[in-house]
């Protein structure tokens, strides 16, 4: 859910938990350096996370200085390739301590923290005690999911020696919402989507996913971003794991998806897809509403309705945004694709082990020269698809016949590469499991039950 910058937010609140604010000061050099250490995913992305976190006192601008030309500049700053050509994983999971099903507090998890892991991959946590783990960026799939995997073992070893239990559960249906973490930001998106409903304070605390980070294509090409968004709906059906009633009261394959669409729909949504994409980006960016104006100590929460661009034309009493407010405001934005100097595929529900493994393959070998030219010509657009992606999965026969064939694509592909057999493998299990048969894990689980969603009305829910 969040990026490496909130590494630093989180320390922050291991330090009030623990009634440690005097370590504070020091706590947050540390984990700067430690951010210059570690690969984060791209190189530019360490100016963005020192540019975009204000500390105590930092205020926006007290007149107008960003213009609709910097606005779309730094928009377009998300489409531009760092050089490397790499794959990241981003995994999380709910936990619970032993013998009970109650939330870890924020100090039940600083001993788990620091320690490094042997491949790198960084541990975060999330707003109601879910843990992240952030796997190095390589040069593919399967490297990383080696390097990811190894990692997860190690941490769950040491979670489960200090009585704390990590679960697969993309959407947590055994304990209400509560949030853990207290920090400004948390609490001003809490506010603001309690404003549309229960699904924002689920989204934060009860659900669970497997993002995957892409680089852009080395070449500047744009090619990438139009097949991830192409397939996403495909990934979302063919891998949904959080089946049970959705907000029209059917069933739903993914009520984690069904979950975040209803969150608001303005940062949520899909960005349109056109030759353009910076230019899409920056208008889907100043038409969402910002929730959170850093600045002084706590910053300030905003009630819906003030938009980005709302915001450059007529101020706010607490100033007048700047070009770091608004990359800041982009990590706000949570569409299913989003471009952040990569692409982060952010759809897909939390996994076990060997499901979540054949995600990771098939996407992240789906985006490869050859394969991409082969899917653009044979995989069909299902970009207008995405709830019923997630509403009807593959029961849907175009979102079937879709991720037969990206599987099967994706499987002879590594079947080709004489180092890739047990990647293969995995995608062939899952190919054999469910695909082939017309299923995802959500058709072989029981349903979820969740309180996210305004009730209907039986005659409103009868109704054709």
């Amino acid at each position: 859910m969040k990026g490496t910058f909130h590494l630093v937010e989180d320390s922050f609140a291991m330090c009030r938990a623990t009634q440690t604010g005097a370590c504070c000061d020091v706590l947050h050099s540390i984990i700067w350096r430690y951010l210059l250490l570690v690969n984060c995913f791209d190189v530019k992305c360490f100016s963005a996370i020192v540019s975009t976190t204000k500390g105590p006192g930092d205020m926006t601008s007290s007149r107008p200085t960003l213009t609709i030309q910097k606005a779309y500049a730094v928009a377009r700053e998300a489409f531009e390739p760092g050089g490397a050509d790499l794959v990241g994983v981003e995994i999380e999971w709910p936990v619970h301590k032993r013998g009970s099903l109650s939330r870890p507090e924020s100090a039940d998890f600083l001993p788990i923290m620091n320690r490094p892991l042997p491949n790198g991959s960084r541990i975060t946590i999330e707003p109601g005690g879910q843990v992240e783990l952030s796997g190095p960026p390589l040069e593919s799939g399967p490297a990383t999911l080696r390097a990811i995997n190894e990692d997860a073992v190690i941490l769950h070893h040491r979670l489960r020696a200090h009585g704390l239990i990590p679960t697969d559960l993309a959407v947590d249906d055994r304990r209400p919402p509560h949030r853990i973490l207290d920090l400004p930001r948390y609490r001003a998106m809490e506010s603001f989507y309690a404003h549309r409903g229960r699904e924002g304070t689920w989204m934060m605390t009860n659900t669970a996913s497997v993002q995957i980070n892409i680089s852009h294509h080395p070449d500047g090409r744009n090619v990438r971003w139009e097949l991830a968004n192409r397939m996403g709906p495909v990934l979302v059906a063919a891998f949904a794991n959080s089946p049970g009633i959705g907000p029209d009261g059917q069933r739903w394959q993914s009520v984690r998806q069904a979950i975040w669409n209803g969150i608001d729909p303005g940062r949520t949504a899909p960005v349109p897809v056109s030759d353009q994409p910076g230019t899409d980006w920056a208008q889907y960016a100043l038409a969402a509403d910002v929730f959170f104006i850093r600045g002084g100590e706590l910053g300030t929460s905003v009630p819906p309705g003030l938009t980005f661009a709302d915001w450059m034309t007529t101020g706010h009493p607490a100033g007048w945004p700047t070009e770091d407010d608004l990359r800041y405001h982009l990590t706000t934005l949570f569409p299913p694709i989003r471009p952040r100097g990569w692409l982060e595929f952010r759809m897909i529900d939390a996994l076990e082990p060997d499901c979540r493994s054949a995600a990771v393959l098939v996407a992240s070998t789906a985006i490869e020269d050859r394969v991409a030219a082969e899917l653009v010509d044979l995989l069909p657009d299902t970009q207008d698809l995405w709830v019923t992606a997630a509403r009807d999965g593959l029961n849907d026969p175009v979102l079937r016949d879709a991720a037969q064939l990206l599987l099967g694509v994706v499987e002879l592909h590594l079947r080709r590469h004489p180092t890739h057999s047990s990647a293969a493998e995995t995608v062939a299990t899952y190919i054999d499991r469910y695909t082939k048969h017309g299923l995802a894990p959500a058709h072989v689980h029981g349903d979820i039950e969740t309180d996210a969603f305004p009730r209907l009305d039986a005659a409103v829910v009868a109704a054709p």
